[in-house]
């Protein structure tokens, strides 16, 4: 990282302690913890993936997208979601690595 961000990080990181005070970052932590565990719906979840309802539907049925089923409802975890659009990443890495394995 360059020295410009970094004393952009630090003045950035001075401000909020300055202006919010420590109840507050709290209660926002706790809210923003709170939101990533809620479990998201198919559609919620096609939304974050840039994938249609039917694609989300599919990859659940066959496991390759994990899911809560709750009785006729299919939920979605959002760490479940990102870790698999992590793990389905394209770059010039992944490619090089892919290559040497072939």
């Amino acid at each position: 990282m360059s020295a410009l961000a970094d004393e952009i990080k630090t003045a950035i990181r001075e401000v909020l302690r300055e202006e919010l005070p420590l109840d507050d970052l709290r209660l926002f932590l706790a809210r923003a913890a709170a939101e990533n565990d809620r479990l998201l719906s198919v559609e919620e979840a096609a939304q974050r993936l840039g994938l249609s309802v039917s694609t989300v539907y599919k990859k659940s049925q066959t496991c390759e997208l994990a899911s809560v089923k709750m009785g006729s409802r299919t939920l979605f975890r959002a760490a479940d979601l990102d870790a698999y659009a992590v793990a389905r990443r394209r770059s010039p890495e992944r490619v090089l690595q892919l290559v040497a394995r072939a």
